[in-house]
């Protein structure tokens, strides 16, 4: 086993926290994953990974090989993609994105781009939690919400309105909120994954206002919150996108229209800033056209693509 399968072969059994799951994942037995794994540490004349019957711990040292590894892997594929791409998306668009944003909209996206591209496989997996790219081997991931920390690479797309709605029967048994305090004694539909909890801030005269609401019914599903807010349960914030049909039809209404909340943001994730497949940019230019149409959206164009001749670049 050279020195690149092996360091292909530790970080496999990092990122699945086993060596046997490791060993599964690239058709080897385990014995010959222990073997690699010791003859790296006899090598480097460290300790990187304690071991016992059921658990798998990085040592220190671990840690750090692991992320330099990472960084170089990262580089060797983006270059090996690169030169085998070209200017034609093809191989595996691997993709996350939320659950209900992916079912209405990527999952319409993906499609599009299959049947424009059909050499590219497309891999969506749904799911309304974040994930490590690089550990999945993934592309991308379109996520909702700002994205304080620093060492995620992302591109803005856009921002999506939101709006806060209750159902015209529980605002006739519960009165309608004239100004934002008024809503501290309302029952509130949330979303379960908001890091503001109960808390909400709205604009409002000289400044903004922060209001607890106390929550009568909380999910992590966008559908079952929207239908919450149909059965009257109290009062929701929710994407325009969700609930554009239920307003024109007034099965739901909108509280303080003239205290709008912040909209959401709609980024994508890379896995690194050095180099994006053709694939990738391709899909979000696809992704860009499918959100067009999605009531409430406000888009971030994206910046223009690169223009390389079948010859080569043309030189400067």
């Amino acid at each position: 086993m050279d020195q690149l399968q092996r360091l292909r072969l530790f970080s496999k059994v990092v990122e699945r926290g086993s060596l046997s799951k490791a060993a599964r994942d690239v058709g080897v037995g385990q014995p010959a994953v222990s073997k690699a794994i010791a003859a790296m540490e006899d090598e480097l004349g460290a300790r990187l990974l304690l071991r016992s019957t059921r658990t798998l711990t990085l040592t220190e040292a671990g840690r750090r090989y692991y992320e330099r590894c990472r960084q170089a892997l990262a580089v060797l594929d983006e270059a090996q993609v690169e030169v085998s791409e070209g200017d034609v998306p093809r191989g595996t668009l691997k993709l996350h994105g939320p659950v209900v944003l992916g079912e209405l909209f990527l999952g319409p996206a993906t499609v599009a781009f299959q049947q424009r591209f059909p050499q590219v496989r497309c891999e969506l997996t749904l799911l309304d939690s974040y994930v490590d790219l690089v550990a999945e081997g993934a592309d991308l991931s379109i996520r909702l919400g700002a994205i304080t920390d620093a060492s995620i690479v992302r591109r803005r797309l856009g921002s999506m309105e939101r709006l806060l709605v209750a159902a015209p029967g529980y605002l006739k048994r519960h009165g309608v909120p004239r100004r934002p305090d008024d809503l501290a004694g309302h029952r509130s539909v949330r979303f379960s994954g908001l890091p503001q909890g109960n808390a909400l801030t709205l604009p409002w005269g000289a400044g903004p206002v922060t209001v607890e609401m106390t929550p009568s019914y909380l999910s992590n599903n966008a559908v079952t919150l929207r239908q919450a807010l149909l059965g009257e349960l109290g009062i929701g914030l929710v994407t325009r996108w969700l609930v554009e049909n239920d307003l024109r039809r007034r099965k739901l209404v909108v509280v303080l229209p003239d205290a709008p909340p912040p909209a959401l943001e709609v980024s994508a994730v890379v896995p690194t800033a050095k180099y994006t497949p053709t694939r990738v940019r391709e899909f979000l230019r696809v992704l860009m056209k499918t959100f067009t149409n999605v009531p409430g959206m406000t888009l971030t164009p994206l910046p223009a693509a690169p223009h390389t001749s079948p010859r080569g670049p043309t030189p400067t």
